[in-house]
C-alpha cells in the first residue's frame, strides 16, 4: 500500500458526508498514477450517529478500509494509533470535517518520490478556510520560512504526508490532559525539524479547512493561554546547532505577499475550487471577495531571533534556582531579593538566573548586581508584538535552563501575567514567594488594603510552597486570613549592605534628613505637611531631602513653597549622604515591610523618627528610637510626628546616644550578615527536605 489516510474522528456527524466524497475523489485520481490508498478511520469516542454513518458509508473507490474505535481522548494517541495499524509506506492525517483539493494524494505523494534519499515532509500549499470564516494561507516551505518563525508561532498545519516509519519514530505526544501544552500538530512539526527534516510544499494543492463555532481549536486555549510542548528544538544547544546548520540566504523576510489575483484567477486553481464545490457548497469564489489573504513569511521572527540571544547568552548552562523580578530598581524589594541571591551564591553548587519582565525607565537608577548572577531582561529583548508573550518566554527559558530550578516570585504585574498564563507549570515546581508587605490606600480618613497582593495569595495558595518576609507581623497575619499557608512562611531578616561611616561633628542646631524613593507609598506628600506645620509652630529646623521617583512622577518643585526643605538630589545608599552627629533619620510611609533604608539608619547608629507601619516596630521600639504611632488621619498623624520631632530637639546627646546604641545593638543581633547567612542555609536545607 503506498498511501494511509489516518481520519481522526470524534462527533462530526452528517459533516462526515463532503470529508470522505472529497478523500475518494483524490483517492481516485491518484489512481490515475497508480498510487494505492487505504483509509484508516479512528473514532475516539465518537458518538452514536457518527459511529452509524461510519459502519454504513460506501468506501467503494478506497483500496482499503479499516474503521477503529478507541477510547482515549487525545488527538495525538489517537493519530498514533492509526499510524500503527496502518500498512502505507506514507502517512496522510487527515480531520473529520475538511475536505482536499482532488490532486492532493497525488501531489504530495510525487513531491516524496523526488526526494527518496531525503529527510522531507511535505505540506500542501494552500489553507482555504470556509464556514463561519474566510480565508486563504499560502504556505511556503521551511528553506524561505525560517527556523525563527517556526518558534514564534506554527507557520504550517497538521495536513501533510509522511513516511510511516518517519512518524513511528517520532510520534505525535499527547496533550490532552494538559493545562498548559496544546497543539499536537505545532508539536511533531517542531521535533520533526530537530530530527534533521526539511519541511517542503507541493505546489497548487489546497486543504479546505472548515471553521465552525464549538469546534476544538475555536474553543482551545479561550480560559487560559496554552503553548507548545517543549521539545529537542526548544533546547539552546540544539537551536543554535539549527539555525548555524541552516542557509539564511534563501529566507524571505517578514512581509505581506499579495497573491489573492492568483488564487482566484489561476485556471487549474478554479477547477479545484469547482471541484470542492461540487462536494460542499459552502466552498465558492464568491466568499473569498472580504476574506483575508495571507502567507506564512508574513509571520514576524522577532521571537525566535530573541531566543537565539538568549540560547547564546545562557550557552552551556543550567540553573538551580530562578528568580522573577519586574527591575532593577533601587527598591527595598529588589535590593532585599539580591541580598538572597548574593547569599545564596556563596554556595557553589547553586547558580541563578534572574529573569526582568517589566520596564524601568533609562533615568531610574538600577541596584548592583551580586557577582555570578545571570540576568534576562525580557521587558528590554521582546519589543513590539512580541513583548505580549513574556510570560511564554520565561516559561520555555525555564524549561530548557532550568528544568528542575526552585522558582521564586515577588508581587509584580509581570509575575501576575506568568501566573496568570501558566500557573499550572509552576505546579510542579518549587515555588517560594517574597511577601514583604499589602499595598494600602486612605479615603475619607480610613484605610483601606487594595486585596491585589492578598488575591495572588489566595489564587495561588496551592502553587506557593513557602511565603519569605522581611519580617513576622505580615506573616502572622498571611496564616490567619489564608490558614493553608501555617507552617509554609519563613521569615529572613535582611542585612544592610551599608559601610557605616563615622558621624562628623557638626556644630549648631539639629537637622532631619528624609532619604527614600519619591512615590506616593513613602508619602512626600505627609513630609510637605509635616513641613508646613513645623513653620506654623515655628520650629526652626531645615529638612533635607534626598531621592528620586521610580514608580511615580515627582517634580522638586513641589518643595518650592516650604523654606525649611531642602531638596538635595538623588542618593545612592545613606552612606552616601552627609550624616552628621546633630542629623536624625526622618522617614515616612504609608504601608511598608521592614524598610532597607531603616536598616542602614540603625548600622550607621542614626537616630530614626518613623511611623509604625509593617515591621518597623520589629526594629526600632520607644528605646531605640522616636516611633510615631500611625494614623488615617493625616491631620492626627502630622500632629504625632511633631511630637516626636520635639523629642528629638529637646533630648540630650546622652539620650540620643543610649537609644542609637540600643538600636545599633538589636540591629546586630537580628540582621548582622553572618546570621543572616545562617539563617538562609537553613531555610536552604529546609526546602530541600
Amino acid at each position: 500500500m503506498d498511501v494511509s489516510i489516518i481520519l481522526n474522528v470524534h462527533r462530526e456527524q452528517d459533516l462526515l458526508y463532503p470529508t470522505l466524497r472529497s478523500l475518494r475523489d483524490s483517492v481516485e485520481h491518484a489512481h490515475l498514477y497508480n498510487i494505492k490508498s487505504e483509509l484508516v478511520i479512528v473514532a475516539d469516542h465518537a458518538d452514536e450517529r457518527t459511529l452509524s454513518l461510519l459502519k454504513n458509508y460506501n468506501y467503494s473507490g478506497f483500496d482499503s478500509v479499516r474503521l477503529e474505535n478507541i477510547k482515549v481522548r487525545s488527538l495525538g494517541l489517537a493519530r498514533n494509533y492509526g499510524i500503527g495499524v496502518a500498512v502505507g509506506d506514507y502517512i496522510v492525517p487527515a480531520d473529520a470535517d475538511d475536505l482536499v483539493s482532488r490532486n492532493f494524494i497525488h501531489a504530495l505523494y510525487q513531491k516524496q518520490q523526488e526526494a527518496p534519499n531525503e529527510k522531507i515532509v511535505v505540506f500542501p500549499e494552500y489553507y482555504h478556510s470556509f464556514g463561519d470564516d474566510n480565508y486563504v494561507c499560502r504556505f511556503y516551505p521551511l528553506d524561505q520560512v525560517g527556523l525563527y518563525r517556526m518558534l514564534g508561532e506554527h507557520p504550517y498545519v497538521s495536513r501533510f504526508m509522511a513516511r510511516r516509519q518517519d512518524l513511528l519514530e517520532v510520534p505525535y505526544r499527547d496533550c490532552s490532559a494538559s493545562a498548559v501544552y496544546a497543539y499536537e500538530d505545532y508539536d511533531i512539526n517542531l521535533r520533526l525539524i530537530a530530527a534533521g527534516f526539511n519541511l517542503v510544499v507541493a505546489e497548487d494543492t489546497i486543504i479546505f479547512y472548515r471553521q465552525r463555532r464549538g469546534s476544538i481549536m475555536a474553543s482551545l486555549g479561550k480560559d487560559r493561554k496554552r503553548m507548545v510542548p517543549n521539545s529537542r528544538f526548544f533546547e539552546g544547544d540544539v537551536f543554535l546547532d539549527l539555525v548555524q546548520s541552516k542557509n539564511q540566504t534563501g529566507i524571505i523576510p517578514q512581509k505581506h505577499i499579495d497573491f489573492k489575483k492568483s488564487y482566484t484567477s489561476t485556471l487549474y486553481l478554479q477547477e479545484l475550487v469547482h471541484q470542492a464545490n461540487m462536494i460542499e457548497p459552502e466552498i465558492h469564489p464568491y466568499s473569498l471577495r472580504e476574506a483575508q489573504f495571507f502567507t506564512n513569511v508574513g509571520i514576524s521572527e522577532s521571537f525566535g531571533l530573541d531566543y537565539e540571544k538568549i540560547c547564546s547568552a545562557l550557552k552551556g548552562k543550567t540553573y538551580t534556582d530562578v528568580f522573577f523580578l519586574p527591575f532593577l530598581s533601587k527598591g527595598g524589594g529588589e535590593k532585599y531579593v539580591l541580598n538572597f541571591i548574593e547569599t545564596a551564591l556563596k554556595d557553589n553548587n547553586k547558580t541563578c538566573l534572574l529573569i526582568l519582565g517589566q520596564r524601568l525607565c533609562s533615568s531610574k537608577e538600577r541596584c548592583k548586581v551580586p557577582q555570578g548572577l545571570d540576568i534576562i531582561d525580557l521587558d528590554t529583548l521582546l519589543d513590539g508584538s512580541a513583548a505580549a508573550r513574556i510570560p511564554e518566554m520565561a516559561v520555555r527559558i525555564i524549561e530548557n535552563f532550568a528544568s528542575t530550578a526552585r522558582i521564586f516570585m515577588k508581587f509584580c504585574p509581570f509575575c501576575e501575567d506568568v501566573m496568570r498564563s501558566y500557573a499550572d507549570f509552576f505546579q510542579q515546581r518549587q515555588l517560594v514567594y517574597f511577601y514583604f508587605c499589602a499595598s494600602y490606600y486612605i479615603m475619607n480618613h480610613t484605610l483601606y488594603e487594595d486585596g491585589a497582593e492578598y488575591r495572588f495569595l489566595s489564587d495561588y495558595r496551592n502553587h506557593i510552597d513557602y511565603v519569605v518576609s522581611d519580617h513576622s507581623l505580615n506573616l502572622e497575619q498571611l496564616e490567619y486570613r489564608i490558614p493553608v499557608y501555617q507552617g509554609r512562611t519563613q521569615t529572613l531578616y535582611t542585612y544592610s549592605q551599608s559601610v557605616a561611616p563615622a558621624l562628623r561633628h557638626q556644630e549648631g542646631g539639629r537637622c532631619l534628613i528624609w532619604a527614600s524613593r519619591l512615590d506616593s507609598q513613602k508619602r512626600p506628600d505627609l513630609l510637605h505637611k509635616l513641613a508646613v506645620e513645623l513653620l506654623a509652630e515655628n520650629i526652626e529646623t531645615k529638612i533635607y531631602v534626598y531621592g528620586s521617583a521610580v514608580l511615580d512622577q515627582f517634580e522638586p518643585t513641589y518643595f518650592d513653597d516650604c523654606p525649611n526643605v531642602i531638596y538635595k538630589g538623588s542618593f545612592s545608599g545613606l552612606e552616601s549622604i552627609p550624616f552628621t552627629d546633630k542629623s536624625a533619620f526622618l522617614y515616612t510611609s504609608l504601608f511598608d515591610g521592614l524598610p532597607n533604608v531603616l536598616l542602614e539608619a540603625a548600622q550607621m547608629s542614626i537616630p530614626i523618627i518613623t511611623v509604625d507601619v509593617g515591621g518597623v516596630s520589629e526594629l526600632i521600639n520607644e528605646n531605640s528610637g522616636f516611633l510615631v504611632r500611625n494614623s488615617a488621619d493625616d491631620t492626627e498623624l502630622v500632629a504625632r510626628y511633631v511630637t516626636k520631632i520635639k523629642e528629638f530637639l529637646s533630648a540630650s546627646d546622652a539620650e540620643i546616644q543610649n537609644k542609637t546604641q540600643c538600636l545599633h545593638e538589636h540591629f546586630e543581633q537580628q540582621h548582622a550578615r553572618s546570621i543572616y547567612a545562617l539563617n538562609v542555609a537553613a531555610f536552604y536545607r529546609q526546602l530541600e527536605e
